[in-house]
């Protein structure tokens, strides 16, 4: 599942995500636009708050079709 849609799907802010894995707003805001990948350490958190209902698959699979 792609990050953008697990906030909207959770109701989550990209604050109040940035604030449960210890990034910044902008680096969330990031991600989910597919913009930036996350570093492996943060990816962890991500997969661990989420339930590992988003992974690090998710991300390449995204970066792949924008390509």
């Amino acid at each position: 599942m792609k990050l953008s849609d697990y906030l909207e799907a959770q109701k989550i802010t990209h604050s109040a995500f940035a604030e449960r894995i210890g990034v910044s707003q902008g680096a969330v805001t990031r991600y989910a636009n597919g913009a930036r990948l996350p570093r492996p350490a943060v990816m962890s958190r991500i997969r661990q708050v989420t339930d590992g209902q988003v992974s690090y698959r998710d991300f390449l699979e995204a970066t792949e079709a924008a390509e």
